[in-house]
């Protein structure tokens, strides 16, 4: 039996009335506000214990689950720059070697000076300009279209 030390403290009313509750409730004999004040305590040590150990899970879950995201992100967010960056390579290098081939063409035309677009715009320029846009606007509706079919596949809907 554990050595018990009688000592006087004052109490409100209600906490009187909360202890003579529990002692009622729990079955513990009449008038054992001592036994019934050290079970409350008692469960509310285990409950203290229990709660830190729930917040202390709650936080290694939680940083789990954002380290997780993080991942997915930067891998899917990775892979997408990387299709970005190489288009724009290729784009350069286009754009570069018919820099240099209208350069060859002005020097063996021995041609000085030119009239810009905003002067005369050739029909052969907007005939260009509109099989460049359909061009574009066909690969993109192939893009559509594939990337349509393969989410259909996975049972996905658009």
């Amino acid at each position: 039996m554990v050595e018990r030390e009688q000592v006087r403290i004052r109490m409100s009313q209600e906490t009187l009335n909360y202890i003579d509750d529990y002692v009622l409730e729990n079955n513990i004999p009449r008038g054992e506000r001592s036994e019934g004040l050290e079970r409350i305590i008692a469960e509310h040590e285990k409950l203290s214990k229990l709660n830190f150990q729930v917040d202390y899970l709650s936080e290694a879950v939680s940083k789990s689950v954002t380290e997780s995201v993080q991942t997915a992100l930067n891998k899917s967010i990775s892979q997408e720059i990387k299709k970005v960056r190489l288009g724009t390579n290729n784009v350069d290098r286009n754009t570069q070697i018919l820099i240099e081939l209208l350069q060859g063409l002005l020097v063996f035309q021995n041609i000085s000076s030119i009239t810009t677009t905003n002067i005369y715009k050739p029909e052969l320029l907007t005939v260009v300009e509109n099989v460049v846009h359909e061009r574009i606007t066909n690969m993109k509706q192939k893009k559509d279209s594939k990337h349509n079919k393969g989410g259909e596949k996975h049972g996905l809907q658009q």
